[in-house]
């Protein structure tokens, strides 16, 4: 199993809970009629929060998620994108919280003597799957509808190894306007018995906003976050994986720590 039949599996690690900076966009490409589905659980805790001024604050939370995923290749460039994920903070804030939809292409490819070049847009829209509340510290969510916008470049070494910048806008137009820049840096290397990343990613929100205290942080707050994965195939059709990140600073966001743990089918492969 080569890199480009492994490395897909590396965005699954984006798309857990908190993870609405880059969205669940790769630099690689599904064939045409193969369908990539993904389950994945993921628990985050912090005990401190960094409210608007970038101060500490002694805060406790504890989140436990599981996310859905599929990707099909509609074509050689084209590839439809659809997440989904169910959120447990309490008793009282648990649920479906937020689905979206992606529409991602591939603009070009480039061959040369050591690897590939790869260039890559993506557009979607996220939104809210029930009608959760947003009004205390522990909400799941804040039920925002929010379109992203992404572009990519990926590098793809012939002996295994990648480079992947992406970067894009989210603009938040329910139930305020809100917009953040995401930018994305990661690396890794894939053979047939295993793949292993490294990233960081900065989320910049464009707008002033006020101290949520609320865990799922995405448009509206600022963070740095870095992390990793490693994912080990076990049948040509099924690979597991575990990942994990860490908050290194930021603004209504906690200082959060996440584990996840997955696994994934790949249907339609020839």
């Amino acid at each position: 199993m080569c890199l480009r039949t492994t490395c897909f599996f590396l965005f699954l690690f984006f798309y857990c809970h908190g993870a609405k900076a880059q969205g669940p966009i790769s630099g690689f490409m599904p064939r045409p009629g193969q369908l990539d589905a993904a389950y994945t659980y993921s628990q985050e805790q912090y005990d401190q929060f960094f409210n608007a001024d970038g101060d500490l604050q002694n805060r406790r939370l504890t989140a436990r998620s599981s996310n859905l995923f599929l990707e099909y290749g509609a074509d050689a460039k084209t590839a439809l994108v659809a997440t989904a994920s169910y959120l447990d903070h309490d008793q009282l804030n648990r649920g479906w919280q937020d689905a979206s939809l992606w529409l991602k292409y591939r603009n070009e490819r480039t061959e040369q003597p050591l690897g590939f070049h790869n260039l890559i847009t993506a557009v979607g829209l996220s939104f809210p799957l029930s009608n959760y509340p947003t009004d205390n510290p522990a909400a799941i969510g804040r039920r925002a509808a929010t379109f992203h916008g992404r572009l990519l470049w990926q590098y793809e070494a012939r002996y295994g190894w990648f480079v992947h910048v992406q970067s894009g806008l989210d603009f938040q137009f329910s139930p305020v306007a809100q917009a953040a820049i995401p930018i994305l840096v990661r690396g890794g290397i894939g053979t047939s018995r295993y793949y292993v990343d490294a990233w960081v990613e900065h989320y910049q929100s464009l707008n002033g906003n006020p101290d949520n205290g609320n865990l799922a942080a995405g448009t509206g707050s600022t963070w740095t976050r870095t992390g990793g994965t490693c994912y080990v195939p076990v049948t040509p059709f099924f690979g597991a994986f575990v990942g994990g990140a860490f908050i290194l600073g930021g603004r209504n966001i906690g200082k959060a720590t996440r584990w996840n743990v997955g696994g994934v089918f790949r249907l339609g492969a020839k």
